[in-house]
């Protein structure tokens, strides 16, 4: 049994004597009302997702990988020396080599009528060892040493992330009576690595299941004889040399190749995301639950704070005495009972005990059920807390984009408002530029007009030609001037056409842009209302 087993068992029990007494359900019920803005519960675990690009690599690869230490290649390495023929165990074809070219070790030669074989006094004995120290067995010990690294430190890290959980709890009560003032105030902080109940997640578990299965293999691998007696010769350091048996056998090629690739991975093989869960505002079994432990705080401060121990041990075993005590009358009671049922039924003791057994094991029957359906509602109950800060989650989100929307209205109506200020300055500068420009003419052509009309009437006497003259040129001034005019009129009409023309493109597109942001808007205010 776990430890949360036992606290749960123990805080259950707990319960049962407090939940329907009347004093404590008013205490608990001050204690949820006091404050509850105050009140927080949120926690932080990690969602890994992990990369199977590698997963798949080693498990491709360590097919090849098994099968080249099945090979259990090795070389032959051959021991001889020449020993006393005393001592030769066994002749070999090398021995009659080395004997045909050494006659000096035999000594003694058979009569020519003796049918003696020739016995030598000494002979080259051959030892021939298997060495399985070869090049390409410590390549596969090193590969899977590397492997076993490679697998063990990412394993660590992802099960580290997944049983990572950071709680956060919070609260700050203050409950007034006539006659009591309470005032509880608690902040928990709780990390740990061991959270036995991580974010729920198939895929991961999946993947996580076959990194564990390549690791059994990798363990497994090292622990044969083959790789247990390479394991003593000094490991080789890369660069690998890439041998006639690593590039020609298809076995070893492949290893080479997962080797090549884990020598080469760069990324951690796998990323995680923060999960985060928010109680606030408390439920009301969890409000409850929590007033409970306060409670529970508070009689201990009292407790020891009075010096209660003895007081209060007396008192429990004067109360547990006369709960046993009234157990042992409803036993009584009940036996009595029994033996008038009996009695009445006008059957033995023994046959009403095995009707009463019979019954027993219906009532059982039913608890069980009656269990299953207390363990189902549970069940439901979490599933309930859970919908709930899903809800709370959606109620914040949607909190979020309504903020947002209202941002953007402000946005709008803003950029209506520049909008209709620049249209009203540019309508202003354009009616002042008219006005301008009339005056500019009506003044140039009433002050030339007065000029010639003070020389007409200055020379009119002596200067008539002259004044003809005068008359002419002026009329000629004012031609070429209202031609002037003309084209500066025509050029302004002109610029007002082209103003007007990319002031309607600036209204179009924004009338445009103001579309599609209607459009976005609307189709989130209906996400949001299907959600």
């Amino acid at each position: 049994m776990s430890q949360l087993d036992v606290y749960y068992r123990a805080f259950k029990e707990y319960r049962k004597e407090t939940l329907e007494d009347a004093e404590c359900q008013r205490s608990r019920k001050a204690i949820k009302a006091a404050n509850v803005e105050e009140d927080r519960l949120e926690s932080v675990k990690y969602l890994c997702d992990i990369q199977d690009d590698w997963v798949i690599a080693i498990e491709k690869g360590l097919v090849f990988v098994e099968k080249a230490v099945a090979e259990e290649r090795q070389f032959i390495r051959t021991n001889g020396e020449v020993v006393p023929i005393e001592k030769v165990k066994k002749i070999s074809k090398d021995s009659v080599v080395h004997l045909a070219k050494h006659s000096e070790m035999i000594t003694h030669v058979p009569e020519e009528d003796s049918q003696t074989d020739v016995i030598p006094d000494k002979l080259y004995m051959v030892e021939k060892l298997s060495d399985y120290a070869v090049y390409e067995n410590r390549f596969l010990y090193m590969l899977l040493c590397y492997l076993q690294s490679f697998i063990d430190f990412r394993l660590e890290k992802i099960e580290d992330l997944r049983r990572s959980y950071a709680g956060y709890f919070a609260i700050s009560k203050e409950v007034q009576t006539p006659k009591r003032k309470l005032t509880v105030k608690a902040e928990l902080h709780d990390d740990r690595t061991d959270n036995p109940y991580p974010v729920a997640d198939e895929k991961s578990l999946l993947l996580l299941q076959r990194i564990k299965d390549c690791q059994r293999i990798v363990n497994a691998l090292l622990n044969t004889d083959l790789m247990t007696q390479v394991a003593k010769t000094p490991m080789i350091k890369p660069p690998i040399v890439k041998t006639n048996v690593l590039k020609m056998n298809n076995n070893f090629k492949q290893a080479l190749a997962l080797y090549d690739f884990v020598a080469t991975y760069k990324g951690a093989g796998y990323t995680y995301e923060e999960v985060k869960y928010d109680l606030t505002p408390l439920g009301e079994k969890v409000a409850d639950e929590l007033a409970e432990v306060s409670n529970m705080a508070t009689f201990l401060a009292y407790k020891y704070g009075n010096d209660l121990d003895d007081v209060l041990e007396t008192t429990y075993r004067k109360e547990e005495e006369r709960r046993k005590e009234e157990e042992e009358k409803k036993q009584l009671a009940r036996i009595a009972r029994l033996k008038k049922a009996a009695l009445e039924s006008n059957q033995s003791m023994e046959e009403y005990m095995l009707v009463l057994e019979e019954r027993n094991r219906a009532l059982e029957k039913g608890n069980e059920q009656r269990i299953a359906m207390r363990h189902e509602i549970e069940n439901l109950h979490k599933n309930i807390d859970v919908l709930v800060r899903e809800k709370n989650e959606l109620l914040r989100r949607t909190d979020e984009l309504s903020e947002e929307n209202a941002q953007k209205d402000a946005e709008i109506e803003r950029l209506n408002q520049k909008y209709e200020d620049d249209m009203a300055a540019l309508a202003r500068k354009h009616e002042n530029d008219l006005n301008e420009r009339e005056a500019q003419v009506t003044a140039l052509y009433m002050g030339e007009a007065d000029r010639v009309r003070a020389e007409w009437e200055e020379k009119t006497s002596t200067l008539t030609e002259e004044y003809d003259g005068k008359i002419y040129e002026c009329e000629q001034q004012i031609e070429s001037l209202n031609e002037q005019h003309a084209a500066a009129a025509e050029q302004f009409e002109q610029d007002t056409l082209i103003a007007k023309e990319k002031l309607a493109d600036a209204k179009k597109e924004f009338a445009e842009k103001k579309a599609a942001f209607d459009a976005e808007n609307a189709k989130l205010r209906a996400d949001n209302l299907n959600i």
